[in-house]
């Protein structure tokens, strides 16, 4: 075929798609597969996070021992027996000593064969902090 038989508005047709395929769809193809890229990089990096092991020697949970662990670094602990399999687990001390808690429940799940619920309730009076959380044995 000559281009003398093709319309004119088929060519102009035709010249647009071409511009739309080089200023539109091609960038566009281009950054997904940039951003592709990006985001599985990012969701392994996400589960090596995540995939913090539970030690061996972490120590199966039972209340008194936890108790008397948790009585070393705080004022007091108390433990109460919950429905699920699940406890109750109320921890007070002196605000100055907030640093220690935060240490103590970023380690408590490799410490303990525990999972700690979302749910922490933290309440302040008179400069004594007391945290109320539900941890799950397993």
């Amino acid at each position: 075929m000559s281009n003398r038989k093709i319309s004119p508005i088929t060519k102009t047709f035709f010249i647009f798609s071409i511009l739309i395929l080089f200023l539109w769809v091609v960038p566009t193809a281009i950054s997904y597969y940039k951003n592709k890229n990006i985001y599985t990089q990012k969701i392994i990096e996400l589960e090596k996070l995540d995939s913090r092991e539970i030690p061996l020697d972490a120590k199966p949970f039972h209340t008194e021992v936890f108790k008397t662990d948790a009585k070393n670094y705080f004022n007091s602990v108390n433990i109460v027996s919950i429905p699920n399999n699940e406890y109750s687990v109320t921890i007070s001390f002196h605000i100055d000593k907030l640093p220690k808690f935060y240490d103590f429940l970023k380690n408590i799940s490799l410490n303990y064969k525990i999972a700690l619920e979302d749910t922490i309730k933290y309440k302040e009076s008179n400069s004594t902090v007391t945290v109320n959380m539900i941890v799950k044995p397993y």
